[in-house]
């Protein structure tokens, strides 16, 4: 895949790197004349100086051969023009913005006639805070938020002393709004369970909850035997 990202601040440059090292394609454009020389150094792709909201800079960068573009930089207003202008320029492009402003975000998702230019709309500054404050509430999770529908991923972690070691899943009577979506075994060979499935002696166990309840999934998932109790 080929990327076109504005914008190469912490979240831009994490970005690019992850996508570089997943095997795509990947070309910056970045304002900052120091910066973009920098980057330059840091990426195997193109770096642009430039503005992204200039549909020239845009053009530069091959965005009519791009398969996405990702409006990164934070300023709202900016990202919410160069999508506009990227798929402007290829209809096709998929597009994906960055909005820091949660009101923005609200009034964005109230005017139906812009969802059209973006397919994929993030607030890494909204995630951020949920991440936190539902770790603050209910702490000790490795987690993957779905704020929207109230539910999680979470990862737990079997060993020998863990009390559901060797049990069955449907032994274990996991809660109604609870499901567990895959099972890895010590070597990290991924399992979809069923009811018949045996849970590794060490492993990990990956379940698809609702927030109302997780504590009783881990209650249930990080029971130890009786002897090795604390």
């Amino acid at each position: 895949m080929f990327v076109v990202i504005m914008g190469a601040g912490r979240v831009g440059f994490l970005v690019a790197k992850m996508l570089e090292e997943d095997g795509h394609d990947v070309t910056i454009i970045e304002m900052d004349k120091a910066r973009a020389k920098e980057l330059s150094l840091l990426i195997n792709g193109l770096v642009i100086e430039g503005d992204a909201t200039d549909p020239k800079t845009l053009e530069e960068a091959n965005i009519k051969q791009a398969d996405a573009f990702a409006a990164l930089t934070g300023k709202d207003d900016a990202n919410l023009l160069a999508c506009i202008l990227a798929k402007h320029l290829n209809p096709k492009v998929k597009t994906s913005l960055r909005l820091g402003n949660p009101k923005n975000r609200r009034i964005f998702e109230e005017v139906t006639d812009l969802k059209r230019y973006f397919d994929f709309v993030i607030s890494p500054e909204e995630i951020a805070a949920e991440y936190i404050s539902r770790n603050i509430v209910t702490p000790g999770f490795d987690r993957v938020l779905f704020p929207k529908e109230g539910a999680e991923i979470v990862r737990f972690t079997i060993d020998e002393n863990s009390e559901i070691a060797g049990k069955y899943v449907r032994d274990l009577k996991l809660p109604r709004d609870a499901l567990m979506i895959a099972v890895y075994d010590e070597k990290g060979n991924l399992i979809i369970p069923s009811g018949d499935t045996k849970l590794p002696e060490r492993g990990q166990v990956i379940v698809f909850a609702k927030n109302s309840i997780l504590d009783s999934v881990k209650g249930l998932l990080e029971r130890r035997k009786p002897n090795n109790e604390s």
